[in-house]
């Protein structure tokens, strides 16, 4: 009997026990699960300040290729399409038939009006005769004189209209797009296709104030493409812009041929260098500060304990330092590290190294 009490009192404090535990393991397992769920309020950063510095005789800065040319042919006339005479990706040259529109009324309209114009010269001719002969007054010639004048002009006006329904390339390059196929209907206005050349290119890059005064028209500049890290290219400045844009920086313009053995696309990423008689400076960060890659280059400016994505655009590379040609003030707090935990937006504490 007392074996069978102590056994039942034995499992009792057991469960007893075992239930204990239970019930702090999930107060515990609650607690974690609350404490993941809790945002913390400030992700803490350490920061830095872009810092003015000499960087040498030579500016990089990258831009983007452009054609040297490019128009849309656009259709001055109306009705359907014929015949199209030429495919993308196909050269032309200018004047080259790109299509033909639907011309029949305008030629039948065109006759009568040659047969109206027949008629009136006629009717001037024997007016003429009769005026000699003192049959007619003179005056009546000046309705046969002003109805030929305007038989005239409607039948410019309609070979012109005619002219017009051949569509011809307006220049010398390659047909990139075409938007009208044999039965397409079209009107006055219309883009009817696309004319690239890029037998030389232009690249478009930005430069600071600080930079643009010592570029000159016609600088030889040598430009590098992205896509061969080893070709060089010799480029010329064509074009300084005369306004900054919001980023007070100044767009050049620099005219390069397309090398046969490493062609080039518009749309291509390339640097050109730029060189000067004097040092230059420029403003720079740490590289780590970059956020993401170089080609795209963002940081994080903290403002009013927040933190704000901002693009930026980056000249050369000097050692484990960028230039930063626009984007950034000498006045700005760029963050260096902690930028893996944070967003745009996010509420950062600024901490000193090593805390």
């Amino acid at each position: 009997m007392n074996k069978r009490i102590f056994l039942w009192l034995f499992l009792i404090g057991f469960a007893a026990v075992i239930a204990t535990k239970l019930y702090y393991n999930k107060k515990a397992l609650q607690a974690e699960t609350e404490l993941s769920k809790t945002v913390r309020k400030y992700v803490p950063v350490e920061v830095t300040s872009p810092q003015m510095e000499v960087l040498g005789t030579t500016l990089e800065a990258d831009g983007i290729f452009l054609p040297i040319k490019e128009m849309f042919v656009i259709s001055e006339t109306q009705g359907r399409v014929l015949e199209v005479y030429k495919n993308k990706g196909e050269w032309v040259q200018e004047g080259d038939l790109i299509a033909k529109v639907d011309d029949e009324l305008l030629r039948i309209e065109l006759e009568a009006t040659q047969a109206n114009l027949a008629k009136m010269r006629k009717d001037q001719e024997r007016l003429s005769n009769l005026i000699e002969g003192e049959a007619v007054a003179k005056n009546k010639m000046e309705d046969i004189v002003l109805g030929l004048m305007a038989a005239e002009a409607k039948e410019k006006a309609l070979k012109k209209q005619i002219a017009n329904t051949s569509i011809k390339a307006p220049m010398t390059g390659t047909l990139g797009l075409r938007f009208i196929e044999r039965g397409s209907v079209i009107g006055p206005g219309i883009q009817v296709a696309q004319v690239t050349n890029l037998e030389k290119l232009y690249l478009m890059v930005k430069v600071t104030e600080r930079d643009v005064l010592g570029i000159k028209k016609g600088q030889i500049v040598e430009v590098k493409p992205d896509v061969y890290p080893n070709a060089r290219i010799s480029g010329k400045v064509t074009n300084i812009g005369l306004r900054a844009d919001n980023t007070f920086s100044y767009d050049v313009e620099i005219e390069a041929p397309n090398p046969d053995k490493t062609p080039l696309r518009a749309g291509m990423h390339a640097k050109a260098v730029f060189s000067f008689g004097v040092n230059r400076k420029g403003l720079t960060v740490p590289r780590k500060a970059i956020a993401g890659s170089l080609q795209d280059s963002k940081v994080y400016v903290v403002l009013d304990s927040t933190a704000q994505l901002r693009t930026v655009a980056l000249g050369g590379v000097h050692g484990d330092k960028v230039e930063v040609v626009s984007g950034l003030l000498e006045t700005d707090k760029v963050v260096l590290t902690g930028q893996l935990n944070l967003s745009n937006g996010a509420k950062v504490e600024i901490i000193k190294a090593g805390q």
